[in-house]
């Protein structure tokens, strides 16, 4: 999976166990593609995170695709 697979809507588990979900995929003023989360237990909590991270297995599993 590279950065330009992932699509608002999937969902992630993350190396902490936390799932996220992919809010939007944010390119205006970053270099490099990001994806903006919410985390699935609380919406309210976010953050922001390159596709290339993201993609990366060692950081985050797919958990929808």
């Amino acid at each position: 999976m590279n950065g330009l697979d992932i699509r608002p809507g999937m969902r992630f588990a993350s190396h902490q166990t936390y799932e996220w979900e992919v809010a939007e995929l944010v390119t205006e003023g970053v270099s490099v593609p990001h994806a903006r989360l919410r985390a699935v237990y609380d919406p309210e909590v976010t953050r922001l995170v390159a596709c290339a991270v993201l993609a990366n297995p060692a950081r985050f599993k797919p958990l929808t695709h």
